[in-house]
């Protein structure tokens, strides 16, 4: 995936998120092809190629761009007790859930909610206040922990309706998270 910053280039990324959120709304994902894709997005497919490796990385590209959210894991500066920082975090990506109920929706019935994993990783793992003070290979690993937790809750949520509550969430990933079920 390009990550330079010629603006030509960022913009033609930019274009070809909008086309993939379009298209994918109209039809399944599967069925999107790159030449459909460069077609809605007003670009060549040597663009398109200069730009990204596949569909699928130009997919990770459009929910990092719209929907990524960083944890911003830091307990908040009143936060004190044991657990704030993982209650505010498991606040963070249940209210995130909500917000973004219908990509999550769209993601899972288009069997491609994995992408949910890598983005949230790559959140956490990118994000300088989350764990910090940790050693970066359980950082790591705890990205990747929490992260798959987040995504797995998000295709449930999303198998179910969308129809569990901020708080409910809340609750039930402080409940899975914590380890209180052993």
């Amino acid at each position: 995936m390009y990550c330079g910053t010629n603006k030509t280039a960022l913009q033609s990324q930019r274009q070809i998120a909008r086309a993939m959120m379009a298209l994918i709304q109209e039809k399944p994902y599967a069925q999107i092809t790159i030449s459909e894709l460069c077609k809605a997005a007003g670009i060549s497919r040597q663009t398109f190629y200069t730009l990204f490796t596949s569909r699928e990385n130009a997919m990770v590209f459009t929910l990092q761009a719209n929907y990524c959210e960083g944890p911003e894991i830091a307990a908040p500066r009143h936060a004190t007790g044991e657990g704030d920082a993982l209650r505010w975090l498991c606040r963070g990506y249940s209210e995130y859930m909500l917000r973004n109920r219908r990509l999550i929706k769209l993601l899972v019935d288009n069997r491609i909610d994995y992408l949910l994993y890598d983005s949230f990783f790559e959140a956490m793992d990118g994000c300088d206040c989350f764990l910090a003070g940790v050693d970066p290979c359980t950082r790591s690993y705890a990205a990747s922990f929490y992260a798959g937790g987040f995504a797995c809750v998000a295709r449930r949520y999303a198998e179910e309706g969308c129809t569990t509550t901020a708080d409910d969430l809340e609750s039930l990933l402080m409940t899975l998270l914590s380890g209180r079920l052993f």
